[in-house]
Parts: structure tokens; sequence; C-alpha cells
């Protein structure tokens, strides 16, 4: 007599789920990459979509309880305290600032933003599979290619963007891009397959050179070296990388002097414009140098004797003396200490993709924009995830 082997029948929430899941992850690293070459609006959008995909992924799945634990023990670490502690007070200097309702609306903003990828990473799954995990390089690769043919002879991507944009939107889905290259990498060392590894930063470097921004290639170079010294010795590069970043943080106003006053032969001659605005940076600090001028100050103070509005010091370090003071100073450093500490303790396979993100965002936030402009912290959050994602894989493989 033949006898069936009959299967358990599948729960439709546990596939609704895995499949909301996949496509979360879909939006993030695969179709925000692309879509951000030609409007950061998309990014700002595909982001919250995706995220709230996936927090809905982890109720049908039953995953909430464990989720809020997990979201609770985040919370009361160290690392997010400091971070909090930094927040309330840039909500204190709103009293003070230039424009305290500008910069009460934006900063709950900004809270939002932290709290959604939090919650968002405390719904992953403990267990990843290969198979989302890979969606990574695939979007990444994706990108890399599409940003180079927009920079070929009669392409027609480059009609694609908002008109009169097209070299910022580029400049930024760039950005975005070299951020997301190091879980990619990191996905693909997984898989024991360094030559994927290669071509990828071979193909990404490629399209970045094409962009010809200086602040896009150092990002990607200091980032890439820092990768290969992480995946040597992971704890040295942590460390480094902490020391440098505290370095930059506190010492920013005299390099900025230095760099107004002898440094004008290191750049380029579109530096200038940048040199000029540290400068101008630098000399107002001791007006204001314990407290700041507030927060968001920086787009209502004026600068040079035309009185053009700053907006932003496009230094991340320069900003918050400006607008926090020293003890925004003192509160960011114990955060990115407590951070970086925090990596030099993780051994899994997603703290050299960690590290080398962290270098990358370090220097494009040091040398090249404001550091409160919502796309760019959608972009951290997108990278966030992804290396959440590279972690679990992690995990899982160190159990196995």
């Amino acid at each position: 007599m033949e006898r069936r082997a009959y299967e358990a029948p599948l729960d439709p929430a546990l596939a609704v789920s895995g499949l909301l899941t996949r496509l979360g992850l879909f939006l993030l690293v695969i179709f925000a990459p692309l879509l951000a070459m030609f409007s950061r609006h998309a990014v700002a959008v595909i982001v919250p979509i995706a995220t709230a995909l996936l927090i809905l992924a982890a109720a049908l799945d039953g995953r909430l309880p464990t989720a809020l634990r997990r979201l609770s023990r985040s919370l009361l670490s160290y690392e997010t305290l400091a971070l909090f502690l930094l927040m309330i007070w840039a909500a204190v200097t709103i009293f003070w600032t230039p424009r305290p309702a500008a910069a009460a609306g934006q900063l709950p903003g900004i809270l939002l933003v932290v709290l959604l990828f939090a919650v968002t990473i405390s719904c992953l799954k403990a267990n990843v599979r290969f198979s989302d995990v890979n969606l990574i390089p695939i979007g990444v690769s994706i990108a890399a290619v599409a940003l180079a043919l927009e920079f070929l002879p009669f392409s027609p991507l480059r009609d694609l963007g908002e008109v009169g944009s097209e070299d910022v939107e580029s400049v930024r889905a760039a950005m975005l891009l070299e951020l997301l290259i190091w879980p990619a990498v990191g996905a693909v060392l997984a898989r024991g397959r360094s030559w994927q590894a290669v071509l990828m930063c071979l193909v990404t470097a490629f399209a970045l050179w094409l962009v010809h921004n200086l602040v896009v290639l150092a990002a990607f170079i200091i980032g890439m070296l820092v990768m290969v010294l992480a995946l040597w010795r992971q704890r040295l590069a942590a460390r480094l990388l902490a020391i440098g970043a505290l370095a930059l943080l506190v010492l920013a106003p005299l390099i900025g002097w230095l760099m107004a006053r002898y440094g004008g032969f290191l750049l380029p001659a579109e530096g200038d414009h940048l040199v000029a605005i540290w400068r101008d940076v630098t000399y107002s600090l001791p007006t204001h140098l314990i407290a700041g001028y507030g927060f968001d100050a920086s787009s209502a103070l004026t600068r040079g004797v035309g009185g053009q509005i700053l907006t932003s010091p496009r230094n991340v370090a320069l900003q918050i003396w400006l607008e926090l003071g020293a003890v925004g100073v003192v509160l960011a450093g114990i955060t990115l200490w407590l951070a970086f500490r925090g990596m030099d303790r993780d051994d899994d396979r997603s703290t050299p993709a960690a590290l080398a993100a962290s270098a990358t965002a370090l220097v494009v936030m040091f040398t090249g924009l404001a550091a409160w402009q919502n796309w760019w912290l959608m972009a951290l959050g997108l990278t966030t995830v992804s290396l959440a994602f590279l972690a679990r894989l992690g995990a899982r493989r160190r159990r196995d």
C-alpha cells in the first residue's frame, strides 16, 4: 500500500510576512538607489514605505513582542542615551536660535526618523536567508551601472531627472551608492566570493569617477581603505576611526582656521568657496562658544561682507560647534566614542562593512553637506537597515 507524506499546511500569515520582508528590502536596496539619481525625494518617499512593510511583516509573523524587547534594550543602551542627551540639548538651544519656529518643526522630524529605523531594525528576523541578503549587491550593482550609463554621451538617462538639478541629484545618488557598496561587499564576502567584491568596487569606482566630485571620490577611497584594514585588523580599524572622528570633531575650528589661512593650495579652485565658508564660521564661533547660536541657526545667519545667508557650514563638526556650541561637541563626542566602542566589541561579518560605511559617511559629512538634511538621514537609515540584514546573516552562520 502506497503511503504519501503530507507536508504541514503553510501559515498564510507567515507566507505574507516573508513576501513583505522581501518586498521591503527590494524597495530599500534596489529601487531607492536607482531612483535617487533622478530625485532625492524618491528616497524620502520609498524608504518610509519600505520600513513600514518590514514592520508589518513582523506584526504578521508574531515578532512584535520580541521586537519591542529588542527596542527597549537598544533605547536603554549607553549609545542611545548619549544620542538622546544630544537631541535634548538641541531642543534646549531652540530657545535662543534665530528662527525657533522652523527649528522646533525640524527637530521632531529628525527624532521620528531615528525612531523609525530603530523600530525597523528591531523588527527584523533573528535569522535571515542568503536569498534576502543577496538583494543588496544586486541593487548596488544595478545602481552603479545606471549611474555610469547616465554620464555616457547621448544617454537618455540624463533627461529623466528634475530640470536644472541633474548634477546635484547625481552627486547625491553617488553618495548613497558609496554608502551601500559596503553592505553589498560584506554580503558577497559572506559567500566567499572575493572576486565579485573586487568587481563591484571597480564598477562603483568607475561610476563615482564619472561624477567628478572630489568629496565623493575621497569618501569612497577612505571607506575602501577602512574596509581592507577592518578585514585584516577589525579592532584596530574601529579605534583608529574613532580617534580620527573625535579629532575632526574637537579640532574642527582649528582645522578650519588653518585651512582658511594656509590650506588653499591643498584644494582645487572649486574648494575656495568651501574654505571661505569655514573661515567665516570659525571667526564667528568665539562669540557663542559654549552654547552656540541654537539648533538650525545656520539657516538664518549671514556670512561675509555681502550678508549672504550661511545655510550650512557644509561640515558637520563646524555645524555642531556653530549651532550647539562646546556642550553639543562634548555630547556628540561621547556619542561617537560609545558607538565606535560598540563596533570594536562586535565580532560579526557586518562590522567591517559598518566601519567602512561609517568612514565614508564621516568624510561626506565633514566636507560635503549639511548634517540634518532629510534625504541624508534617510540614506544613513537605509544603510543601517542593510547592515542589520547582514548582521542577522552573520548571527545565523555562527550558530550553524
